[in-house]
């Protein structure tokens, strides 16, 4: 199944321990997929010569409404959550 990441979207993927991790994506383009955790920290994918954004994103899927008011309640943007 390929998963079209739109902005905006909360997306899942599953950890053999930790349960699900849950960001929500913030920029989409050509190259690279930016999303944001819970705590405001800011991570990205991208495409290179050895990997495309379909393999970084093979794991990825849609949020559950579960994960989605999960990610909601624990939400602090920077600079509240630095104390």
């Amino acid at each position: 199944m390929d998963l079209q990441i739109t902005e905006g979207q909360f997306v899942s993927w599953d950890h053999h321990r930790n349960g699900p991790t849950t960001v929500q994506v913030m920029v989409v383009d050509r190259f690279r997929i930016t999303y944001r955790y819970a705590d405001d920290y800011w991570d990205s994918v991208e495409a290179t010569v050895f990997r495309s954004l379909a393999e970084h994103t093979a794991n990825w899927r849609p949020a559950s409404d579960e994960e989605i008011a999960s990610f909601r309640a624990r939400f602090r943007p920077a600079p509240q959550n630095w104390d």
